[in-house]
């Protein structure tokens, strides 16, 4: 088998809950494994690629286009919904997808980017298909149709032997073709988490009144909520900031701080509670929403969060601002030697989200198109190793790339 090196784009697949697959079929297992295999190979060989190895219920391919990897990826998950399984049967398969140098050495793929790949389909939930910020910049900036394919920005997440987070994009959703409907991304999956009972059934009302939202699960305290969230692995977390036990700042540290964490946290506070904004920032939180918001910014808001976008009014990132004037001079730290790894570009990229713009604002003050802000602004997160935008403002007050009132 003649196998493509250089710069190729790697599609690793698995699928979610084999074991108690295995034991609720028994000697059907392997048919539907072979079924499922063959499915998602004639989606990659009629998009140009090559399989290249199985492991249990994981199978790997290869391409030379990154386009035509997602493209694969997008109709072995449709071929897969379409597919006639056993009764009762739900075949959950997470995907992912990478592009980078690679090499041959005993037939086999060496290097960082094969093993990059297998990680990010390691944080994947089943029927998610998950991509790099390289294959995603390379496709986004591709001049032609992408058959309807969009993507959403889950932020960086922490990858296992990586030492940096990396920013991770969902293929969100795909036109229909002949091979069926693509049954596309599932429901937003959200957990609310408050101590009083009534303040949970309230939001749960707005929320599940939205068709795009399903509320998974509730919790009363912040250590609730980190078991939840593992149990559960929703999209996003509705954290109220004051808690018995474990408050939401403390839960959203060792939330974050969790290898493989996908979640997003919004977090809940009143007027009165300003000097909690600044510490849940610096825990990983996403934004900020006030308890009484209008339902439809609430819902708004969440929305947000969930493809990407920093949840960080003009009014929060002042009270960031006004920290940094309140503190002593000299209790702000010298810049992280992370800094350093930063072109000219990407640093002024982080001193333009630093002063609020979005990535339109950032694209007319630069001069660029909008993909190339994306994609500086995917390896600022990466090279800093920062979940999303929101941590970007902090680390650069924090590090002194920008100064109160400057701008």
């Amino acid at each position: 088998m003649d196998l493509p090196t250089g710069t190729v784009t790697f599609l690793f697949t698995d699928v979610e809950g084999s074991t108690a697959l295995l034991r609720r079929l028994k000697d059907g297992f392997a048919e539907v494994l072979a079924r499922h295999e063959a499915l998602l190979r004639e989606a990659a060989e009629a998009a140009g690629g090559q399989e290249f190895g199985t492991q249990g219920d994981a199978v790997f391919f290869v391409f030379r286009n990154p386009k035509n990897a997602v493209v694969a990826a997008v109709e072995g998950r449709r071929a897969l919904a379409a597919a006639e399984w056993p009764e009762g049967v739900e075949l959950r398969v997470r995907m992912g997808v990478h592009t980078g140098e690679a090499a041959i050495a005993a037939g086999r793929y060496l290097g960082l980017a094969v093993n990059r790949a297998a990680r990010i389909c390691g944080v994947a939930r089943g029927g998610q298909i998950l991509v790099s910020p390289t294959t995603h910049a390379l496709v986004e900036e591709a001049e032609h149709d992408f058959h309807g394919i969009s993507f959403r920005d889950l932020g960086a997440q922490s990858l296992k032997d990586f030492d940096r987070p990396v920013p991770i994009y969902e293929v969100e959703a795909a036109a229909p073709t002949e091979a069926g409907a693509d049954p596309g991304p599932s429901r937003m999956r959200l957990l609310i988490v408050d101590d009083q009972a009534l303040v949970r059934a309230g939001f749960r009302m707005i929320l599940e009144a939205e068709e795009d939202i399903e509320v998974v699960g509730e919790a009363a305290d912040g250590r609730e909520a980190v078991a939840e969230v593992n149990r559960l692995r929703p999209d996003v977390v509705l954290m109220d900031v004051r808690m018995p036990e474990v408050d939401g700042i403390e839960a959203t540290r060792r939330l974050l701080g969790q290898d493989g964490v996908t979640t997003k946290v919004v977090m809940l506070t009143t007027f009165d509670m300003d000097e909690y904004v600044y510490e849940a920032l610096r825990a990983g939180a996403s934004g900020f929403l006030l308890k009484d918001v209008p339902p439809e910014q609430l819902v708004a808001g969440i929305r947000a969060v969930a493809s990407g976008d920093a949840l960080l009014a003009p009014s929060v990132t002042r009270r960031v601002i006004e920290e940094f004037v309140r503190r002593p001079p000299d209790s702000v730290r010298t810049p992280p030697a992370a800094l350093a790894d930063l072109t000219a570009r990407e640093t002024d990229v982080l001193e333009l989200i630093a002063r609020g713009l979005s990535n339109a604002e950032i694209a007319k003050e630069l001069v660029v198109s909008e993909t190339t802000v994306k994609t500086h602004v995917a390896h600022v997160l990466m090279k800093l190793g920062l979940r999303d935008r929101v941590q970007a403002v902090v680390f650069a007050y924090e590090s002194g790339v920008v100064q109160p009132g400057e701008g």
